[in-house]
C-alpha cells in the first residue's frame, strides 16, 4: 500500500496514477490510498475492455520467435515458454491473438495462418495425417487453448519463425514514494527507495529502459518532485537509480521526497475517463448517493467521446492511431473538465 507521500498536490489535468488518485481523493475523501488505487485500476481495466471493443489496435504488439528445438514439436507456450519450445515467451502480457504467420526455415514468403477448434474435421485430419517432414509449406492451423497456449496441427521445424500480432493486458498503475531522492542532471538517486516495484515482478522486462524504446509494451513513468513538477522517466536502472527526459531542474538535494507514478496506457487526452468511471464506482456504494446517476452519466458520456475520438483517428489517412500517452489532439476538450 503507497505511503501518502510529502508532495504538493498537482494543479495540472492528472497524466499519471497519482494525479487521477488526487482528482478522486478531493471529490470523495476519506478513504485509504490502496481503495482509490483499488477502484482507479478496476475503472482502467473498463476504459481497456471499452477501447479493444472498437479493434483500433491500441494494446497491440507483434513479436517474432522461433522453434528452439529439433524435436518437431507441436505445443507452444507463448506467455511463459515454460517448455522451451521457443526461442522465447511471446510475451507474458499476452491477453489475446490477432494474427500468426509463418516463416519455414527453408525461407521464402511469411504464410498466412487459420485457427480452428480442435475438433474442427479439417484440423484434425491435417493433425492426423502430417507430412514426411515438419519442413512443410502449410496448411498452418492453430488452436489456441489453456493459458497462453498455442497447439499447431503438424509439427514445426527447428527454426520455424512464428509472428505473433496480439493484444497485450493492461499492467496494474501504482506510485512509489518510499524512502528520499537526490538529483544530477539526469539522473535521480534514490535511498531507501524501491523504483522497479512500479511494475509487479512478473513484469520486470517492461520498466522503462534504453532496450525498450522500440518495444510497446514497456511502462511509461513520470517523476513528480520539486513540489508539483513532472518529469518523464526514460530509464529504471534498479531500486535506486533513474534517468529522467530532462535534468531536474533545480536538482535535488539529499532528502528529498518524490512520487514515481506509472502512466495509463491510452491516449493522454482521454486519461481523466478512468477518473469519472471510477468516481461512478465508487459512488454507487453509498445506494442512495444522488451523485451516482450524476458520475455514471458523466462517465457514459465521455466514454462515448474517447472512443469517438479514436475511431476518428483511425479512419485518417495515414492513421493517427498510435499508443503514444504523450500525443495530443484538440478534439474533445470539453468533457475534460
Amino acid at each position: 500500500m503507497p505511503a501518502v507521500p510529502q508532495v504538493a498536490n498537482l494543479t495540472s489535468p492528472p497524466t499519471n496514477i497519482y494525479g487521477l488518485t488526487q482528482y478522486v481523493a478531493q471529490r470523495i475523501p476519506g478513504y485509504d490510498a490502496s481503495e482509490y488505487l483499488r477502484e482507479l485500476n478496476s475503472a482502467y481495466v473498463h476504459v481497456w475492455e471499452e477501447i479493444t471493443k472498437i479493434q483500433n489496435y491500441y494494446f497491440t504488439n507483434i513479436v517474432q520467435v522461433k522453434v528452439a528445438v529439433n524435436t518437431n514439436p507441436q505445443n507452444f507456450d507463448l506467455q511463459y515458454n515454460a517448455d522451451g519450445n521457443l526461442t522465447a515467451a511471446v510475451s507474458s502480457r499476452l491477453y489475446q491473438i490477432a494474427r500468426i504467420r509463418v516463416l519455414p526455415p527453408s525461407g521464402g514468403l511469411f504464410q498466412t495462418s487459420t485457427f480452428m477448434d480442435f475438433n474442427d474435421p479439417d484440423y484434425v485430419s491435417v493433425e492426423a495425417n502430417p507430412t514426411a517432414t515438419s519442413t512443410q509449406t502449410g496448411p498452418y492451423y492453430f488452436t489456441y487453448f489453456g493459458h497462453g497456449r498455442l497447439r499447431s496441427a503438424i509439427p514445426l521445424a527447428q527454426n520455424t519463425t512464428l509472428e505473433v500480432a496480439y493484444v497485450y493486458w493492461p499492467l496494474a498503475l501504482t506510485y512509489l514514494s518510499a524512502g528520499t531522492v537526490s538529483s544530477s542532471a539526469l539522473t535521480v538517486t534514490g535511498t531507501g527507495t524501491n523504483f522497479t516495484q512500479v511494475v509487479q515482478p512478473d513484469f520486470s522486462a517492461a520498466l522503462p529502459g534504453p532496450a525498450n524504446v522500440v518495444n510497446e509494451e514497456f511502462l511509461q513513468a513520470e517523476l513528480v518532485a520539486n513540489t508539483n513538477q513532472v518529469y518523464r522517466v526514460t530509464s529504471i536502472v534498479n531500486d535506486t537509480s533513474l534517468t529522467t527526459l530532462t535534468a531536474v531542474n533545480p536538482a535535488l538535494v539529499a532528502g528529498s521526497p518524490y512520487v514515481l507514478a506509472a502512466l495509463p496506457e491510452i491516449p493522454r487526452e482521454h486519461i481523466r475517463v478512468i477518473a469519472s468511471v471510477a468516481l461512478a464506482k465508487m459512488y454507487s456504494v453509498a445506494g442512495d448517493d444522488s451523485r451516482v446517476q450524476e458520475w455514471t452519466a458523466i462517465s457514459t458520456a465521455n466514454m462515448t467521446l474517447m472512443k469517438d475520438s479514436l475511431i476518428e483517428r483511425q479512419t485518417n489517412n495515414p492513421p493517427r492511431k498510435k499508443r503514444f500517452q504523450y500525443g495530443f489532439t484538440r478534439r474533445n476538450r470539453a468533457f475534460l473538465r
